[in-house]
């Protein structure tokens, strides 16, 4: 019979230490973005010409939303790195447990062999890997 593992992802992802730095690094970038937006809206209110705005108003939509795609691309790329993270200590805590199946616990009614805090700690102690 296959040995089924359940694994607790809220939990995982809530005790990985790498998502707290990422977490912030991610709300830096967000706030830097809001301080410019802020900033752009106080010299344009220093602006006393239509032309003068319009060229400015083309400017700043350009940059702003230049940074807002960098944010995306940063997000996906850090929520990426924590899943694959994730999946891979997953594997590895599998393989040595000799489990051959791993779920998510919330599907799981009854059984399994719960290898979530042995996942979180491959995950935060990189000598592990």
């Amino acid at each position: 019979a296959d040995v089924v593992g359940v694994v607790d992802f809220d939990k995982v992802v809530d005790n990985y230490s790498k998502v707290k730095r990422m977490s912030d690094e991610i709300s830096d970038k967000f706030t830097e973005i809001q301080r410019y937006t802020l900033d752009k809206e106080r010299e344009y209110k220093k602006l006393t010409t239509d032309a003068e705005r319009k060229q400015f108003e083309e400017t700043a939509a350009r940059e702003i939303a230049k940074r807002q795609e960098a944010y995306i691309r940063l997000k996906e790329k850090k929520e990426a790195e924590i899943d694959a993270s994730i999946k891979s200590a997953i594997k590895q805590v599998a393989i040595e447990n000799k489990i051959d199946t791993v779920v998510e616990k919330s599907v799981v009614f009854f059984g399994g062999v719960d290898i979530t805090d042995k996942v979180v700690r491959a995950l935060n102690n990189p000598a592990s890997k």
